[in-house]
């Protein structure tokens, strides 16, 4: 069955590990909330990497969130609405989350390609 599943992906699409980090809020000496993310490599998820499809992305996206990707994962979901997903040198803004079917199979994660996050 593995490489039935195997056998019509490209080699760039194979199944990498993306490093979750957490969005948790903090408040500054001046009183001020700031976004501050957390993740020590332990929390991750193995996905296939793909750009997303440009119907379901407009429907997905919001005003400060654009789709740009989408990650697909076998099994419940790991990450949540908010989280950072980190490929290399790459970060990813989880936008929404779809556990097709509520079956727990597949997720898919609708993501945001981020240049100006590290």
């Amino acid at each position: 069955m593995m490489n039935a599943r195997m056998m019509y992906m490209r080699p760039g699409n194979l199944f990498k590990e993306f490093i979750i980090e957490d969005n948790k809020q903090k408040v500054t000496s001046t009183g001020r909330v700031v976004d501050k993310r957390e993740g020590d490599g332990i929390r991750s998820l193995k996905g296939c990497l793909s750009d997303a499809d440009t119907t379901k992305a407009l429907n997905l996206s919001t005003e400060e969130h654009k789709v740009t990707h989408t990650i697909v994962q076998k099994g419940m979901p790991v990450a949540k609405k908010g989280d950072k997903l980190v490929l290399g040198n790459r970060v990813f803004y989880v936008v929404a989350v779809d556990d097709t079917g509520s079956l727990g199979i597949s997720t898919l994660y609708y993501v945001e390609e981020r240049d100006d996050v590290k």
